[in-house]
């Protein structure tokens, strides 16, 4: 099972997959015979994971569970800090207005 290997051998498999080292007839339904499932399959695979770990999913602890309106972050989760992700920062959901003005030539050719 996949679950049972090395992290070595999951990246070596993943990678097998993604470059289509395998026989296609050999893998169940519905990937038999289909590479543009499979590579599609193995590509989700990666970026959920990535979606995951730098989520703040974990942050939200014992809150997690509760509707979105009634989760509390509890702590600054690690990944954020791999990366220098400042953390929330309230209102970026509204619309501030453009960066750039635009100029209008109005009756220019």
């Amino acid at each position: 099972m996949f679950s049972h290997l090395s992290r070595k051998d999951r990246i070596q498999t993943l990678a097998a997959l993604e470059n289509l080292e395998i026989d296609l007839f050999l893998l169940p339904s519905p990937f038999q015979n289909n590479a543009g499932l499979v590579k599609y399959v193995t590509d989700a695979l990666n970026r959920f994971s990535m979606f995951g770990y730098y989520s703040e999913w974990l942050a939200y602890g014992s809150t997690r569970l509760y509707p979105p309106n009634h989760r509390q972050l509890e702590f600054f989760p690690f990944s954020w800090q791999q990366v220098g992700y400042p953390g929330v920062s309230l209102g970026y959901r509204d619309f501030r207005g453009f960066l750039l003005l635009m100029g209008r030539n109005e009756g220019e050719e």
